[in-house]
């Protein structure tokens, strides 16, 4: 009897969270599985492993499709203009939905924010290389895409003070949107290839 008992709520259960995962919004064409699997694709598995998992739409809006506990948030974005998932603590993900949404300036925060793109991304250039705030979706007819390797970024509110170039350079870190509300530092490492901290 306990073993029927505990296998019906194993199924009441089951059905439960399907039906709960039919109500989730999805972009079109993406089943749940295809959206877990490419937003924890933005950053390291130390960190996307527990990471809450969403996608966020064209107004900005975030939609959860499964709960972490780590403080992370891995997302994709749809449509697309950053052309790669993000993995976001919560000064980051609160930094980059901020520009999403299209606020004049992200939230005041209190420790910087670390965002990862491992598998790269995209940005708009003028031709001088000035990185400009633009995206795949609109953009100037004078400016051009540049494709951006695996990086993370740090959003803080004095990377202008860091001395560091506002272009894309050899050295692979720099400012971008330089002179903006959303300045914030690139780095060229490719998250994928960090370890966790040792624990002792």
């Amino acid at each position: 009897m306990h073993r029927f008992r505990s296998a019906a709520l194993a199924a009441v259960a089951l059905m439960a969270a399907t039906a709960a995962r039919a109500q989730m919004e999805h972009p079109a064409g993406m089943s749940h599985q295809q959206i877990v699997e490419a937003a924890m694709a933005g950053g390291p598995a130390s960190v996307s492993h527990d990471a809450t998992i969403g996608w966020i739409d064209s107004t900005g809006t975030f939609h959860q499709m499964q709960a972490g506990t780590n403080g992370w948030t891995c997302f994709i974005t749809r449509p697309d203009p950053i052309a790669g998932p993000v993995c976001a603590d919560a000064n980051g993900l609160a930094f980059m939905t901020a520009m999403f949404k299209g606020q004049p300036a992200p939230p005041a925060m209190s420790a910087p924010g670390v965002m990862y793109m491992a598998q790269g991304g995209s940005h708009y250039e003028d031709a001088a290389g000035n990185v400009l705030m633009e995206h795949d979706l609109h953009h100037s007819p004078a400016s051009r895409r540049v494709m951006e390797p695996p990086h993370w970024m740090l959003a803080w509110h004095d990377v202008a003070t860091s001395g560091l170039p506002t272009k894309e350079n050899a050295a692979g870190v720099y400012i971008m949107f330089a002179g903006t509300p959303y300045a914030h530092l690139m780095i060229y490492q490719d998250p994928a290839k960090l370890t966790a901290p040792m624990t002792r």
